[in-house]
């Protein structure tokens, strides 16, 4: 097997691009790789199946200058009982719509001097092709999360006449009816009104699977959730699952709080619930917890024809950038509810502290090389 140092890589970067035919097959390998790392890296795609479509599925809009993808829903329909003179009470078929609009997430526009890239020992142009995708797919989350707390506030709002705080206060109280949202159990244990997660108990979960199933009625007697929705899957930060390995022995039994204690929680499942973690907590914040449907009963996700790589090289500076086309809908709001393990009311304007980070801070880098600070260089006395 050929091995390749960094350094012949980043010379035959240099070397393809100096031809046309070389620029295309540069592009053409790293959207090779770009395309398999989109299903892996998005928890979006773990929870609404990615779909790719052409030109040939959408529709033009009449509403703005773009392309969009038209979506059924589900008529209505029920039955009833009838004597032998009776007859069925009649209903037009009046069958439902919604329009997928589509927008582009790009990456940077990455610019390097030719003369720069040889000097590097690392291959650096592979790493940001790699990176590319991850960094595309983050805002892609991002994105998807914040509509998908619109939906669970839009439906707490009409239970709760959009003007009752949803803390744990008015929660324990019988104040706050909870539609689409719950509170965590030592949540509602605190009298604190703050926004630090607790650790989630086991009857959190299965508190958050009835809510999904449940037909909640408000105060009018008004139907806010139909119900009859079966819980397929939760998605949580990884740092709230581990809470999983503090549940004792009266939660697990001998053998799994055995294994616990050893592996910690090595299931892909707690509580009858497939369970999606992600280490992305600047986007999913630590203390919510999202449980959804399967994704017929909730909406669509799809990516308009591949995604695209473009690279030249002017002179002697190289020039690239990673875009795609994708398009989110939510057809069924009611097919997500949210666990809040904090006493606060997450839609209160103060509650930036369990909100996704703002698309600025996403690239926050961990190290202090920038300042200067590495071992052996900083001082210890």
């Amino acid at each position: 097997m050929e091995t390749y140092s960094p350094e012949l890589i980043n010379a035959g970067f240099i070397e393809r691009l100096d031809t046309r035919d070389g620029q295309s097959k540069t592009a053409a390998a790293s959207l090779t790789y770009i395309k398999d790392r989109l299903r892996e890296a998005s928890f979006t795609d773990m929870i609404i199946p990615n779909e790719r479509v052409v030109r040939g599925d959408l529709q033009r809009s009449t509403e703005h200058d773009t392309l969009v993808k038209i979506v059924d829903i589900e008529p209505g329909s029920r039955a009833m009982p009838l004597n032998f003179r009776g007859l069925p009470t009649a209903s037009y078929v009046n069958g439902k719509r919604y329009a997928i609009g589509f927008f582009t997430i790009s990456s940077e526009k990455f610019e390097i001097v030719e003369q720069e890239l040889m000097a590097y020992e690392m291959p650096i142009t592979r790493i940001i092709e790699e990176n590319s995708l991850k960094d595309m797919v983050e805002i892609k989350d991002r994105e998807f999360l914040i509509h998908v707390d619109a939906c669970v506030d839009a439906m707490q709002e009409e239970g709760n006449s959009g003007s009752i705080p949803f803390t744990a206060a008015n929660v324990t109280n019988g104040t706050a009816l909870a539609v689409s949202k719950i509170k965590g159990e030592l949540a509602r244990q605190t009298s604190d009104t703050g926004y630090s997660p607790l650790a989630i108990q086991r009857p959190d979960i299965v508190n958050i699977k009835k809510l999904l199933k449940r037909q909640i009625v408000d105060g009018s007697g008004n139907i806010i959730r139909a119900g009859r929705l079966r819980p397929a899957v939760m998605l949580l930060t990884e740092s709230d699952a581990d809470d999983f390995d503090q549940w004792t022995l009266e939660d697990l039994g001998s053998q799994l709080q055995g294994e616990t204690a050893v592996e910690g929680w090595t299931y892909n499942k707690a509580v009858g619930l497939r369970i999606i973690k992600t280490i992305k907590n600047d986007i999913l914040r630590e203390g919510n917890a999202y449980v959804f449907t399967a994704p017929e009963f909730f909406g669509r996700n799809y990516t308009l024809n591949d995604v695209k790589f473009y690279i030249d090289k002017v002179v002697n500076r190289i020039h690239w950038q990673a875009w795609m086309d994708v398009g989110m809908g939510i057809g069924n709001i009611a097919a997500v509810v949210k666990l809040e393990l904090y006493p606060g009311d997450s839609a209160d304007a103060s509650a930036d502290a369990v909100r996704p980070s703002s698309i600025e801070s996403l690239g926050t880098q961990n190290n202090k090389v920038a300042a200067g600070l590495t071992f052996p260089r900083i001082a210890v006395f």
